[in-house]
C-alpha cells in the first residue's frame, strides 16, 4: 500500500456525506432495538429505551473486548433491567441472529444477476442456508410441539449431571419460546418487515461512503459489502473486528469491484469509524445515564460482594 495515496484519498472525502452516514446509522440502532421489541412478543410492555440501551452496550462490550461477547453481556443486562430471564432474552438474539442471516441471503440471492460474485462466496451462501434454513425450520416445528420437544429434552438431559438438568429444561424452554414468535404469521411478518428496512437502511449507510469517498460503485456493491462484512462479524475475532472488517472491506472492493487498493484501504478505514463510534458513545451514555440503577443491579452487587470477599481473604492470608 501506498499510505500517502491512502492519506490523499482521505482528505479528498466528503465528510459531511460521512457524517450523515454516522447519524443514519444511529437510526438503524433505534430500528433494530424495535425489532428485538417485537422478538418478546407476546410480551408488549417492555421500555424501549433499556432496549436501545442495552443493544449499545453490547456494541460497546464487542468493541473493546474479543470474541463477540456482547450478546451475552445484553441479554444479562436486559434481564437485569426488565426482569425477564436471561436465557429468555439470549433466546430472542439466536433468533435475531437467524433472521439477518435468512435476510441477507435473500439480498445475495437478489444480487446474482447484477453482481459478479465469486463462485466461492456462492457455495459458502449456499451451504449456510441449507444449515441455518435447517436449524430454524427444526426449531419453529419443536415449539409448535412442545410437549414433544419437551420430552425429547428429557431425555438428553438424562446423560447431564443431575445439578445441571433443571437449568438445561429451562433454556430449551426458553429457546422454544424465542423460536414460538415465528410460528405466528402476523408477529414474522412484521420480523421480516424489520429485517428488511433495517438492513436496507444499513446498505444505505455504506452507499454514502462509497459515495464520500467517490469510488465508481453502486447501491448493489454497497449492499454486497454489507453481507460479506456482517457474516465476517459472526466469527469471534478482535475487538470491534479490528483488521478482519478491514480486510473483507479491502479484499471484496479491489476483487469483486475492482477498486484501486489504496482508496479501498482508505475507505475501509473510516467507514469502520462510522460502525465504531456511535454506538460506542452511545453505550457510554447509556450506562452513565443509568449508573444509579445499574449500581443496584444484582450483578453490581455480587461483584462487588465478591470483591470484598477477596479483599478480606488476602488480608487474613498470612
Amino acid at each position: 500500500m501506498h499510505w500517502s495515496e491512502v492519506g490523499t484519498a482521505a482528505r479528498e472525502a466528503n465528510y459531511l456525506l460521512i457524517a450523515a452516514a454516522a447519524l443514519l446509522l444511529c437510526f438503524t440502532l433505534l430500528l433494530r432495538a424495535l425489532r428485538w421489541r417485537v422478538l418478546f412478543h407476546p410480551l408488549t410492555d417492555l421500555n424501549s429505551w433499556y432496549l436501545f440501551g442495552s443493544l449499545n452496550v453490547a456494541y460497546l462490550i464487542n468493541n473493546i473486548l474479543p470474541f463477540n461477547l456482547g450478546d451475552l453481556g445484553r441479554a444479562y443486562m436486559l434481564s437485569e433491567l426488565e426482569g425477564i430471564s436471561a436465557t429468555r432474552s439470549l433466546s430472542t438474539i439466536i433468533v435475531e441472529r437467524v433472521l439477518d442471516v435468512v435476510t441477507l441471503l435473500v439480498f445475495l440471492l437478489v444480487l446474482v444477476p447484477f453482481v459478479d460474485i465469486p463462485s466461492r462466496a456462492r457455495l459458502s451462501a449456499a451451504v449456510l442456508a441449507v444449515v441455518v434454513g435447517s436449524v430454524a425450520v427444526t426449531l419453529i416445528v419443536l415449539s409448535r410441539r412442545r410437549l414433544f420437544a419437551m420430552r425429547l429434552v428429557d431425555r438428553i438431559g438424562r446423560f447431564a449431571p443431575e445439578r445441571f438438568r433443571a437449568k438445561l429444561r429451562e433454556m430449551a424452554e426458553s429457546a422454544l419460546d424465542g423460536f414460538a414468535v415465528l410460528s405466528n404469521p402476523r408477529v414474522a411478518a412484521q420480523l421480516i418487515a424489520w429485517s428488511t428496512v433495517t438492513w436496507l437502511f444499513v446498505s444505505v449507510v455504506v452507499f454514502m461512503g462509497t459515495q464520500a469517498f467517490s469510488l465508481d460503485v453502486g447501491f448493489g456493491a454497497a449492499v454486497f459489502l454489507v453481507i460479506a462484512t456482517t457474516f465476517g462479524f459472526f466469527v469471534p475475532s478482535s475487538p470491534g473486528s479490528f483488521g478482519v472488517y478491514h480486510a473483507i472491506v479491502i479484499k471484496t472492493l479491489t476483487d469483486v469491484f475492482g477498486v484501486d487498493q489504496d482508496h479501498a484501504v482508505s475507505y475501509a478505514l473510516i467507514i469502520h469509524l462510522v460502525f465504531y463510534l456511535p454506538p460506542t458513545f452511545l453505550g457510554l451514555g447509556f450506562l452513565w445515564k443509568e449508573r444509579q440503577l445499574w449500581r443496584r443491579t444484582s450483578f453490581l452487587s455480587k461483584l462487588g460482594a465478591f470483591r470484598r470477599q477477596q479483599v478480606e481473604q488476602a488480608s487474613t492470608t498470612p
